[in-house]
C-alpha cells in the first residue's frame, strides 16, 4: 500500500475505534483510537519533511558546475584562454597587469588548503572562491597572507526566458554587435556612449559581462534595456540559461530583472603592489 493510502486508513481506523468506544463505553477502544491517531499525525508528518529534504537535495545548486560555467563564457567574452579544469574550480590565464592568473574555485576545505598557498606564493595572482558563507573563508586569506578585496559579489543565475525586458529609453539609440558567439550592446546619446555590455554564448549558458553605465546617465533605465538586448541577442543565438557575477552596486538591477543570487565571492590577492585593474564587476 502506497504512503498515502496508509496514512488514510490510519485516520479511518481511528476514527472507527473511537465510534466503537462510543458505543461501549470502552476506554481501551478510546486509548487505541488516540493512539492510532497520533502514530498517523506523526507519520504524515514524517513523510512530509522527508519530502521536502529530497526536494531541498534535487534542487541544490552546484556550486562547482556554476563557477566552471561561469568561468568559462567570461573568459570567452574577454578573449581570454580557455580555463582549466581543476578540482572545485578552474585556473584562468588573465595576463593583465597585477592579475596574471585568476583561480575561481568553491570553498571546498581541501580545494582551499591548496590554492591560498599557491595563490601567495604566485606573483600577480587572485584568488576567488565562490561560497554561502564569505565569513568563513576570509580566516583562510589572512592566515595565508593574502590581500582581500573588500566587500563581495554575487553569482547570479536566470532562465533567460523568465528575464523582464526593458526598452531603450526615449532619446538613446542602441547597437547590438556580434562576434562569434559574443554580442556587444552600445547605447548611445548623440556621439557619447552612454551605456554597454557584453554576452558570450556558449551552447545553452549565456555568461553577460562589463555591463555599465556612463555616471551622467545612471537611474535612467538604461542598465535594464542594455541586458534586454543581450539576453535577446543569446536567446536569438539557442542560449538558454544566463550567468554572471555581480558587484554591490549592480545586483539590485539584476536582481529586479529576475536574476537570482546564488552565492556570493569574495576575492584575494597575493601580496604584490597594487596596480589599477579593471574588475569583472557588472
Amino acid at each position: 500500500m502506497e504512503a498515502p493510502g496508509r496514512i488514510w486508513f490510519g485516520y479511518i481506523a481511528a476514527v472507527g475505534l473511537a465510534v466503537i468506544g462510543l458505543f461501549t463505553l470502552d476506554p481501551l477502544a478510546f486509548g487505541l483510537a488516540v493512539a492510532v491517531l497520533v502514530a498517523t499525525v506523526l507519520g504524515e508528518w514524517y513523510r512530509g519533511r522527508q519530502a521536502a529534504l529530497s526536494a531541498a537535495v534535487l534542487g541544490a545548486v552546484d556550486l562547482a558546475d556554476l563557477v566552471s560555467r561561469w568561468a568559462r563564457g567570461w573568459a570567452y567574452a574577454r578573449g581570454f584562454p580557455r580555463p582549466a579544469a581543476m578540482p572545485g574550480g578552474v585556473r584562468v590565464e588573465v595576463g593583465e597587469p597585477g592579475r596574471r592568473v585568476e583561480w575561481v574555485a568553491t570553498d571546498d576545505a581541501d580545494t582551499l588548503a591548496g590554492l591560498v598557498d599557491t595563490a601567495r606564493a604566485t606573483p600577480e595572482a587572485w584568488l576567488s572562491v565562490v561560497t554561502e558563507s564569505p565569513a568563513g573563508v576570509h580566516p583562510w586569506f589572512v592566515e595565508a597572507g593574502l590581500v582581500a578585496d573588500d566587500g563581495e559579489e554575487a553569482l547570479m543565475t536566470i532562465d533567460l526566458a523568465d528575464h523582464a525586458s526593458r526598452a531603450v529609453p526615449e532619446g538613446y539609440r542602441a547597437e547590438v554587435e556580434r562576434d562569434g558567439g559574443v554580442f556587444t550592446v552600445t547605447i548611445s546619446a548623440g556621439e557619447a556612449v552612454a551605456a554597454g555590455g557584453t554576452i558570450a554564448v556558449i551552447g545553452v549558458d549565456a555568461v553577460a559581462d562589463r555591463i555599465q553605465t556612463e555616471p551622467d546617465h545612471r537611474r535612467r533605465g538604461l542598465g535594464g534595456a542594455v541586458m534586454s538586448l543581450l539576453v535577446a541577442a543569446a536567446r536569438e543565438a539557442g542560449a538558454v540559461h544566463g550567468l554572471l557575477v555581480a558587484s554591490e552596486m549592480g545586483e539590485p538591477l539584476y536582481a529586479g530583472l529576475g536574476w537570482r543570487a546564488q552565492a556570493r565571492l569574495v576575492t584575494a590577492r597575493s601580496a604584490t603592489p597594487r596596480t589599477s585593474v579593471e574588475s569583472r564587476r557588472g
